[in-house]
């Protein structure tokens, strides 16, 4: 029973130090793909793990841009200071590796918007945004004609927003 009690608090720690680590708040979402697609835990233990770690008081669960997603407390970090030597030092080299750049996806991720929606007269709009800083420096509105082409445009945008937008903006400076 206690090796048991001993894993659990060493899958906790490792869970507090990818979202300290990663600094950023991450979506439940985000971070289940992350931990599955690392084989760091399963499912049901990393969703029995965060839930602990919210009751506890070690991660937040709040909005950012309307989705819920965690931030770690100052609790979490004291954890993580206290009991960093039971986190193995290769699962923390691993994890700062992978970490910076899943950060940079995050970042990228959050200010580039693309979404679309069907207006009255049954055709379709996609809208396509780059945000910096809290300015919109790219904002791209297109009407198409079905739902499949508007679905197809958003995800070419999420896919390779920087040769898009440098494509449109070569486009418009050229003499």
């Amino acid at each position: 029973m206690l090796e048991s009690g001993n894993r659990l608090a060493q899958l906790k720690l490792k869970v507090l130090f990818i979202i300290n680590t990663l600094n950023l708040p991450i979506t439940n979402m985000d971070l289940t793909k992350f931990i599955l697609e690392n084989n760091y835990m399963d499912y049901f233990t990393l969703q029995e793990v965060v839930l602990e770690l919210q009751e506890d008081g070690f991660v937040n669960l709040g909005q950012t841009e309307g989705k819920k997603s965690y931030t770690i407390t100052v609790a979490g970090q004291e954890a993580i200071n206290m009991f960093s030597d039971r986190i193995p030092k290769n699962f923390k080299l691993e994890i700062t590796e992978i970490l910076k750049t899943l950060q940079k996806e995050v970042k990228r991720n959050k200010n580039l918007f693309a979404h679309y929606y069907q207006r009255k007269d049954e055709d379709f709009t996609v809208i396509l945004q780059a945000i910096e800083e809290s300015i919109i420096i790219f904002n791209f509105s297109l009407n198409v004609p079905t739902e499949k082409l508007a679905k197809d445009i958003v995800a070419k945008w999420k896919k390779n927003p920087d040769k898009i937008y440098s494509e449109i903006i070569n486009i418009l400076m050229r003499p």
